[in-house]
């Protein structure tokens, strides 16, 4: 009698398991392309600006705004296109925390965790190719900004 309610819960708790598992970001696999793309002795970065406010930005008022800097090099480009429409401008650290979060191999839980400003460093790939990955979230208080640097270098 226990064997028909065991399969009976284990059949119902099967759905919602599937339903509560995390989705995957689709940054990450935008970040994996950017990483991937870096040669042994290239050194590659973007540098995501944000700024949360009111201020005037040649002749008119702007309330908050995103600007992405690649340096030319084309998946640069690509993840700075990806920043520019999913990311937030408000939040600078929900960005880096989206970030760590597809590198760490064990991925913080996001509800639990706030980046106000810090450095973080990991590795991507193996230990044969890949790329040593630096992270840096700060303040640029001249121009009222957060500043995200993303950067690589290939090994």
């Amino acid at each position: 009698m226990k064997t028909p309610v065991l399969v009976t819960l284990l059949l119902l708790s099967a759905p919602v398991c599937a339903v509560c598992a995390p989705k995957a970001d689709p940054l990450c696999k935008e970040l994996r392309a950017f990483l991937a793309s870096v040669k042994p002795n290239e050194n590659r970065s973007i540098t995501l600006r944000t700024f949360w406010g009111v201020r005037k930005e040649g002749e008119q008022m702007v309330f908050g705004s995103k600007r992405c800097e690649h340096n030319g090099y084309e998946p640069g480009k690509n993840l700075c296109e990806y920043l520019m429409a999913h990311s937030s401008t408000e939040f600078a650290g929900y960005n880096a925390k989206r970030m760590l979060s597809c590198l760490a191999p064990f991925p913080p839980s996001q509800n639990r965790l706030d980046i106000n400003s810090g450095s973080f460093s990991t590795q991507f790939g193996s230990d044969d190719r890949g790329a040593l990955v630096d992270l840096d979230l700060f303040a640029d208080k001249e121009r009222e900004e957060m500043v995200l640097v993303f950067k690589a270098d290939g090994y």
